[in-house]
């Protein structure tokens, strides 16, 4: 009987001693929460950053749109042979200086009723980009006359969408989005001189 409770004693003991010595010692704990918490916590900050940078370009470019869509509004823009690109530009000048002019397509549709509007799509089925409107045409072959109902639309390809890491923002095969900007009025009565 001795003889047996030797080896359980031994075992025990040994059991015992294991779990003391690793309830005694802390070293290292900080690093073993730290690494359990920091994955969520980086895809936190990453996502947070990601979200305030979008909502931070696309109000740019809504401001942009909504002060040079007045030049289209009132004429000015007609009457002054405004090209497509210098419309643009103009867009990104209001926008401010982080929206990339390269980046950047404009579109403006003339209809004649306000059920026709249908907004020009910025990417085609195949996820590649619609390029209609050469840059040195005349904005007013797309913007029509007074009283006309013109539709403006703006497409970014923001690239930082495919830098931001453990999200998947973009819909364009190399991980960037194509944001979209419209606007939409009817043309006041002015005089084409």
């Amino acid at each position: 009987m001795r003889m047996s409770s030797g080896p359980k004693l031994c075992r025990s003991w040994a059991q015992q001693s294991a779990i003391r010595f690793l309830t005694r010692h802390n070293d290292g704990t900080s690093a073993i929460e730290f690494a359990i918490v920091a994955v969520p916590f980086f895809m936190f900050v990453f996502g947070l950053m990601g979200v305030a940078s979008y909502f931070f370009i696309m109000t740019s470019i809504d401001k942009g749109m909504e002060q040079n869509s007045r030049l289209i509004r009132t004429g000015q823009a007609q009457t002054a042979d405004m090209t497509v690109n210098e419309f643009k530009q103009a867009v990104c000048n209001k926008a401010g200086s982080w929206v990339k002019c390269n980046k950047l397509q404009i579109f403006v549709q003339k209809f004649a009723d306000w059920n026709q509007v249908q907004p020009q799509p910025c990417l085609a089925n195949n996820a590649a980009v619609v390029n209609t409107a050469n840059g040195n045409d005349k904005l007013a072959q797309y913007a029509g006359e007074a009283n006309d109902i013109v539709l403006v639309t703006a497409c970014y390809r923001w690239e930082f969408a495919s830098k931001v890491p453990f999200f998947q923002m973009g819909q364009m095969s190399d991980g960037s989005l194509m944001m979209q900007s419209t606007t939409a009025f009817r043309t006041e009565p002015y005089s084409a001189n």
